[in-house]
């Protein structure tokens, strides 16, 4: 997979699988991503319903090389 518009992969691939809205994106940090392996732990601790979420992105077809 080419390099090209990298973070613009990573940000789309992790608004989608969690339902993120534009500013849940731009606030998380890298604290906030735990890498287990094969998989991905998102916890979005400021949401607009004031109640935090935890998603996970699984491998599927290789996307976590990005990451």
């Amino acid at each position: 997979m080419t390099k090209e518009f990298l973070m613009i992969k990573v940000g789309l691939i992790l608004g989608i699988a969690g339902a993120c809205r534009t500013d849940e994106l731009v606030n998380l940090t890298v604290d906030d991503i735990e890498d287990v392996g094969s998989s991905l732990i998102v916890k979005i601790p400021n949401t607009k319903t004031k109640i935090p979420r935890i998603f996970v992105v699984t491998d599927v077809g290789n996307k976590l090389e990005l990451f």
